[in-house]
């Protein structure tokens, strides 16, 4: 297994394919709009990542950085490739990429109330074996809770709304704050 991480844009020979693993993987709520989408990788968006096993497209990945924080925002591996160790060798990679940084994700909030408990007590299980534990918050934004994960050390509230506002920007971030909770 020799994962690469390439810049994802229009001319990326799985271009649609990603874009509909993008749309598939993750919920409504969690979208980028697919032209907005489009147009920021029309040239090739820093940060996101088309996932290859040498020549074998096996995934996405985008992340943004801040300060000494890498902040994962998405992670799908293709529906074909998973449970084969793609997931943890992505990780192993991208930890030995931002040596020294520390990595933050969000995954749902565990409710026992919601359809796909199993599966989030999975993916919280996956994030473990992979050296993240919680960071003690959770993100509340405007439909969903998730709690935050980290791995490679700690993070305080002010450092959460900075990335948060450094993320969406200042017009943008104007409008959408996520609530960051103590848990």
């Amino acid at each position: 297994m020799s994962i690469n991480f390439r810049l994802f844009n229009k001319h990326d020979i799985n271009y649609c394919k990603v874009i509909a693993l993008y749309k598939d993987a993750f919920a409504g709520a969690q979208h980028i709009p697919t032209f907005w989408l489009r147009y920021q990788l029309r040239n090739g968006k820093q940060g996101f990542y088309v996932l290859y096993d040498n020549d074998e497209w096996i995934g996405l990945i985008y992340f943004i950085e801040y300060r000494d924080i890498v902040f994962i925002q998405f992670l799908a591996i293709v529906e074909a490739c998973r449970s084969a160790g793609y997931g943890s060798k992505v990780m192993d990679v991208l930890v030995d990429l931002q040596r020294g940084k520390r990595i933050v994700l969000n995954i749902e909030e565990l409710d026992e109330q919601t359809n796909n408990y199993q599966q989030r007590i999975k993916r919280k299980a996956f994030y473990a074996k992979n050296g993240f534990i919680s960071s003690g918050f959770i993100v509340q934004e405007p439909d969903e809770r998730h709690e935050l994960l980290i791995r490679g050390g700690s993070i305080d509230k002010e450092e959460i709304e900075s990335m948060y506002q450094s993320l969406f920007g200042h017009f943008i971030g104007f409008f959408i704050r996520p609530k960051v909770i103590k848990i």
